[in-house]
C-alpha cells in the first residue's frame, strides 16, 4: 500500500479510465478508482470472515454473509484512509497527486515526481502506516468497549488487520512505505538521494529473502509446522518485495547516469538537402562532411523532414541513385524537436512522450544543430 512512484517516470495526469477499472469519484481533485478484481477478492474474504462469524454466532444464519461483506467494505475504507494520508501530505508540500487506486494487494497513490527534501520524503511515506495504526487502534479499543456481539468481532478483526497493515508497511525495505522512510533517513545522513534509494532497495531484497525463508525459520526456531499455503504466501510476498526493490535499484542506477547525458554531445552532425536529392548524393555529402544524419529542407531552407537511418539501410546501394531522400524521410512533428541544452531527464521525457527514432536538434538561435538518434541515447546508457 505504498505510494506509487517511479523516480524516472513521474505519473502523468489522470487520463481515460483503463479497462477493468471503476471510477468511484474524486476527493480534493484526486480521482478514486478500483480494479474490478476487488469484487471476487472481497467475496472470498467475506466468505472466510462469514465462517468465523457463523462459528461464534450460529443464530445469525444467512445474515452472517451480510455482516462479513460489510466488514470487507469497512476494511477497504481503511485502506482508502491509508492512501489519502499519503496523498494529502504530498499535496501539503505542493506535490501533485493524480489518482488513488484501491485494492487489497495493489493499492497505490499516484504521486507526481520526486520529493524535494528528506523531510518531504519521510513525511509523505510515514503518514500512511501511521494512519493505519491509528485506525487499527481506534477499532481495537472500540471493540473492547462493546465486549461481545458481532460488532465486537468485526471491530476487533478490523483493528488487528489495520495494525498488521501499519506495522508491515513500516518494515524498512522498498517497495514498502518503510523503505521510503529508510531512503529519507539515509538521504538525510549522506546528503545523497540515490544512495538512500540503493540502501532501501537492498534492504527490500533482504526482506524478500527473509520472507521466503520465514516458514523454514519458524519451523526450526519454534517448531511450527508450515503448510503448502504458507509457502505459497511466502513466495508471493517475497516475489513482490524482490521485484519492487529490484526495480527501484535499477531506477537509482539509471538516475545516476542522467546528468552526464547531454544533447549537445550525443547529437549527430547533419547535412541539409532538398527533397529531390538522390539518396546516393545525400549519403556522399554526409560522408564528406563526416555527418551522421541528413535533414530535408524546403525551398526556404527550413527543415521539415528527417531521413530515417533504418530506411536508408533498407535501400540497396545500386538503388540509391534512383531513390529520392523524400522517399526515406519522415516529417518532423512538433514533439520531435529537441533543444541543444537538454540533458538527461529532459531527453528521457521527450523520448517517452514523443517516441521516434530521430529528433531534430536546434541550437540556441533556432538553427539546425544536428540529429539526436534514440539508438545513440540507448548506447550511452549502456556504456556508462
Amino acid at each position: 500500500m505504498a505510494d506509487s512512484r517511479d523516480p524516472d517516470n513521474p505519473a502523468p495526469p489522470a487520463g481515460p479510465t483503463p479497462p477493468g477499472t471503476w471510477v468511484l469519484g474524486r476527493v480534493r481533485g484526486i480521482r478514486l478508482t478500483m480494479r474490478f478484481t476487488w469484487l471476487p477478492v472481497a467475496m472470498l474474504l467475506a466468505l472466510g470472515f462469514a465462517t468465523i462469524i457463523g462459528q461464534q454466532f450460529p443464530s445469525l444464519g444467512g445474515w452472517r454473509y451480510v455482516a462479513a461483506f460489510a466488514f470487507v467494505v469497512a476494511f477497504t475504507f481503511s485502506i482508502l484512509v491509508h492512501e489519502l494520508a499519503h496523498a494529502l501530505m504530498a499535496m501539503r508540500f505542493g506535490i501533485g497527486v493524480t489518482e488513488i487506486n484501491l485494492g487489497f494487494f495493489a493499492a497505490g497513490t499516484h504521486i507526481e515526481g520526486e520529493r524535494k527534501s528528506p523531510l518531504e520524503e519521510f513525511a509523505v511515506s510515514v503518514v500512511g502506516p501511521v494512519a493505519s495504526l491509528l485506525v487499527g487502534g481506534v477499532a481495537y479499543f472500540g471493540s473492547r468497549a462493546l465486549d461481545e456481539g458481532v460488532g465486537y468481532v468485526a471491530l476487533w478483526e478490523l483493528g488487528i488487520a489495520n495494525l498488521i497493515v501499519g506495522v508491515t508497511n513500516l518494515l524498512p525495505g522498498l517497495p514498502l512505505d518503510g523503505g521510503w522512510v529508510l531512503r529519507a533517513i539515509v538521504w538525510k545522513i549522506t546528503g545523497n538521494m540515490h544512495t538512500g534509494t540503493v540502501a532501501a532497495a537492498w534492504a527490500g531484497r533482504g526482506l524478500a529473502i527473509l520472507v521466503l525463508a520465514g516458514p523454514v525459520i519458524a519451523e526450526q526456531l519454534w517448531g511450527w509446522q508450515p503448510s503448502i499455503i504458507d509457502f505459497v504466501i511466502a513466495l508471493l510476498i517475497g516475489f513482490f518485495l524482490w521485484s519492487g526493490s529490484t526495480a527501484s535499484l535499477m531506477q537509482a542506477r539509471l538516475r545516476r547516469k542522467l546528468p552526464a547525458l547531454q544533447v549537445r554531445t550525443l547529437a549527430r552532425r547533419a547535412v541539409a538537402v532538398h527533397a529531390g536529392t538522390p539518396l546516393s548524393e545525400a549519403v556522399r555529402m554526409a560522408g564528406e562532411a563526416q555527418a551522421g544524419a541528413v535533414v530535408v529542407i524546403d525551398g526556404d531552407g527550413k527543415p521539415h523532414a528527417l531521413v530515417s537511418e533504418s530506411a536508408v539501410a533498407a535501400v540497396a546501394p545500386n538503388q540509391r541513385p534512383w531513390t529520392m531522400v523524400s522517399e526515406v524521410s519522415s516529417r518532423i512533428g512538433a514533439g520531435h524537436i529537441i533543444g541543444i541544452n537538454d540533458t538527461g531527464e529532459e531527453i528521457l521525457a521527450t523520448l517517452r512522450e514523443q517516441p521516434a527514432s530521430e529528433y531534430l536538434v536546434l541550437d540556441a538561435a533556432g538553427g539546425v544543430y544536428g540529429v539526436l538518434a534514440t539508438a545513440d541515447v540507448e548506447r550511452a546508457f549502456r556504456a556508462r
